[in-house]
C-alpha cells in the first residue's frame, strides 16, 4: 500500500531546525528573573525592613522601661555582685590544686568528723585540726588516712579528750599526700 501525498509531501520537506525562537525565550526568561528579582527587592525594602525596624525599636523601648524601672542603687548592687560572682568563678577555675584535694577529703572523711582549720604547705604537707564525735572516730578517721593511697604518711598529734559535755574529741593530723591529689604529676 502506498503512502499517502501529504505523508510523502511532509517527509519530503526540509526539517525546521527550532532554533528560530531561541532569541525570544531567552528574552522571556531573562526578563522574568528581573521581575521576580524586583518584586523580591521591593517586599524587602518596603516590607521586612520596616517590620525588623519597629521590632527594634520595640526591644529598645523595653529596655529603656526595665532601665528606668531598676534605681541607680540597684544597678550598683547588681554589678557589685556580678562583679564578685565573675571573679569567684575566675578564681576556683585557676585554682586547680586545692578544689581536686577538697574533694578527696570530702570522700575520705568519717561521718561524726569535721574540720576546724586546715593548712598546705610545700611538698604536699596538709595540717588538719578536727572534731570528732568519740575517740572511735578519731580512730576510724585515721584508719581511713593511713588506708588511702593518695596519702604518704599521717601524723596524729593532740588527741585530746571531751572537756564538756556534748564537745567531741579535738585532734590534729599532719598528712603527706602524693601530688596526684593536686592533679601534679610525681617526680
Amino acid at each position: 500500500m502506498p503512502l499517502p501525498e501529504k505523508v510523502i509531501e511532509q517527509l519530503g520537506r526540509d526539517p525546521s531546525s527550532g532554533t528560530e525562537g531561541w532569541a525570544v525565550g531567552a528574552l522571556l526568561f531573562s526578563g522574568g528573573i528581573l521581575f521576580l528579582s524586583i518584586v523580591i527587592y521591593a517586599g524587602l525594602s518596603f516590607g521586612y525592613a520596616p517590620y525588623l525596624q519597629s521590632q527594634l525599636t520595640d526591644a529598645q523601648n523595653k529596655v529603656s522601661a526595665l532601665d528606668n524601672s531598676i534605681s541607680t542603687g540597684e544597678q550598683s548592687q547588681l554589678i557589685d555582685f556580678y562583679s564578685q560572682i565573675s571573679n569567684l568563678q575566675a578564681l576556683l577555675k585557676n585554682h586547680v590544686l586545692t578544689s581536686q584535694f577538697f574533694s578527696w577529703l570530702e570522700q575520705n572523711t568519717e561521718a561524726n568528723v569535721y574540720y576546724q582549720s586546715f593548712t598546705l604547705a610545700a611538698g604536699g604537707r596538709i595540717t588538719l585540726s578536727g572534731v570528732a564525735k568519740s575517740e572511735a572516730d578519731v580512730n576510724q578517721q585515721v584508719a581511713i588516712f593511713e588506708n588511702s593511697p593518695q596519702v604518704s604518711a599521717v601524723t596524729v598529734s593532740n588527741v585530746t579528750a571531751p572537756q564538756l559535755s556534748g564537745s567531741g574529741w579535738d585532734f590534729s593530723a599532719t598528712l603527706i599526700m602524693n601530688p596526684s591529689v593536686f592533679g601534679v604529676s610525681g617526680k
